[in-house]
């Protein structure tokens, strides 16, 4: 599997994620507020897959064989996609920081939570379409057959650190996150 493609299906366990994150949103506008272990676990996900896994796999290891390839059309994708990465970084970080206030059911944390999950929702779901439509298909004509499955592999030894199926425990938390709600 190209290492693009193992991006892509994480993506699609994001957007599972995003849709239950959309449907809080939803549910908060209307004056029902999620309960605050929802936001918990949406915070790990985010923190802990789409963070320190998935972008941990662009930003370190993608990005930096295409930085050390040549500069290319490239580089103006790459710094676009850090800088979404780190805006993303800060709403769950107002979101983490939110969540006593809001357990605790007070309104200037309930406003925070709303107002960065709505932000984080449209910014990631802008951000996978762009990734796959656009940056991934510029990498694959970038790089070469070898590049990719060193890559790929680089990918897989990543994956192996963990010591679990990352991608079922990200499928997993994804539902849990349905659930909650």
């Amino acid at each position: 599997m190209k290492p693009t493609e193992m991006l892509v299906e994480e993506h699609k366990v994001f957007t599972q994620a995003l849709d239950s994150f959309r449907l809080a949103r939803e549910r908060m506008e209307q004056g029902v507020n999620p309960p605050a272990a929802f936001f918990e676990k949406a915070v790990d996900f985010a923190r802990n897959f789409i963070d320190k896994y998935h972008h941990f796999k662009e930003e370190y290891l993608m990005f930096t064989l295409l930085a050390e390839k040549h500069q290319s059309e490239l580089d103006g994708e790459i710094q676009a996609l850090r800088q979404q990465h780190e805006h993303s970084r800060e709403f769950v970080s107002e979101m983490a920081n939110a969540l006593g206030g809001y357990a605790k059911g007070k309104d200037a944390q309930i406003t925070i939570m709303l107002e960065n999950l709505a932000s984080y929702t449209t910014l990631l779901r802008h951000h996978i379409h762009r990734e796959d439509n656009v940056f991934y298909p510029m990498v694959e004509r970038d790089l070469s057959q070898q590049e990719l499955d060193d890559l790929a592999e680089l990918f897989r030894k990543e994956a192996a650190k963990t010591g679990r199926d990352t991608l079922g425990d990200m499928r997993r938390t994804a539902g849990e996150l349905g659930a909650l709600l």
